[in-house]
């Protein structure tokens, strides 16, 4: 096979005289290899060319793969790294890619990391591959850093994710962030920004996020609750048993005497957990407390059928 057709031959010359990159094509001849040997490469896919004249090696996608969130998120900032340093503009890693360097919650729970890089920057650039461009300005109080990456604040991220987003998914976020920042701050992040449509929406959603809620599926079902304007109930509530046992709830309608469990996988792993769950609920009921229980699954794939639960156990509570 002739030398200029051994691409991967070129892509390893290239690893192993200059890195991984993006470096300029000008470099990569001064290394020794033709423009010849470098066009071939770039065809062939063994070399990316992330714009005119800058080119670098592909980061291998299997890394990461198997659900590990340590090696995904390690994956997505190399590919950052590369991304921004190609870039001819000031830009900043942006929605679900900085959520994901900021430890937040993207949307739905469970590891969800972006195919593209997403990047946020003031200008148009040349689109490269691996990346998603979004054009808006970074104020400078909304100007964060992860990883040694410009990325958005906790805040702006916050509000990226959340604007357009219907209020369950809105609050996953925009709970977590209040877990991090103060309520302030994502008001200001969202004075900040120049985008018009979905201002309103978004200001309510941020007057409903409460830090109190723990896990991305609690926030998901107190925005079912709100859509469906049901009464609000306490979040994290304590009840004390017969016997002075303290217990924590995920919801408690106090007067009603209705106790709302939101069940993730992660909730009951064992044995031991199940029977401390069941003498929980026991002692309870005997206190009159009505327990109704809903899973992830049905709060993503069937909203309605968790509302209607709810809804029944509130309107029974009452003509007890």
């Amino acid at each position: 096979m002739p030398p200029i057709h051994r691409t991967q031959e070129t892509a390893a010359a290239v690893l192993s005289l200059l890195g991984e990159g993006p470096h300029p094509v000008a470099a990569v001849l001064a290394s020794g290899l033709t423009r010849g040997q470098v066009r071939a490469a770039v065809e062939a896919g063994t070399l990316v060319r992330f714009r005119h004249g800058v080119v670098g090696v592909p980061i291998d996608r299997g890394l990461g793969s198997g659900g590990d969130p340590l090696a995904e998120r390690e994956l997505h900032v190399a590919l950052a790294v590369r991304i921004l340093a190609a870039m001819d503009a000031e830009a900043w890693v942006s929605r679900e890619s900085a959520g994901l360097l900021l430890h937040q919650p993207t949307m739905r729970p469970g590891p969800r990391v972006p195919e593209e890089v997403q990047i946020t920057s003031a200008r148009h650039g040349r689109i490269m591959r691996g990346a998603h461009l979004w054009i808006a300005d970074v104020a400078e109080e909304d100007r964060h850093a992860a990883y040694g990456l410009p990325v958005t604040s906790v805040a702006r991220t916050a509000i990226d994710l959340a604007r357009f987003r219907p209020l369950p998914e809105a609050l996953v976020v925009l709970d977590a962030a209040l877990r991090s920042v103060p309520r302030r701050d994502l008001y200001g992040a969202l004075d900040r920004t120049r985008f018009v449509y979905g201002r309103a929406g978004l200001r309510r959603a941020i007057e409903a996020a409460d830090r109190l809620a723990e896990t991305p599926l609690e926030s998901a079902s107190r925005g079912l609750f709100i859509e469906a304007d049901l009464p609000r109930p306490e979040l994290q509530a304590w009840v004390v048993d017969d016997d002075g046992r303290r217990y924590p709830l995920d919801f408690l309608w106090r007067t009603l005497r209705v106790i709302g469990e939101a069940d993730g996988w992660g909730k009951l792993r064992d044995r031991e957990s199940l029977r401390a769950e069941k003498v929980r609920e026991d002692s309870l009921r005997r206190m009159g407390y009505r327990f109704v229980r809903w899973t992830s699954d049905e709060t993503w794939g069937a909203p309605q059928r968790v509302v209607a639960r709810v809804t029944e156990a509130l309107r029974d509570a009452r003509t007890r």
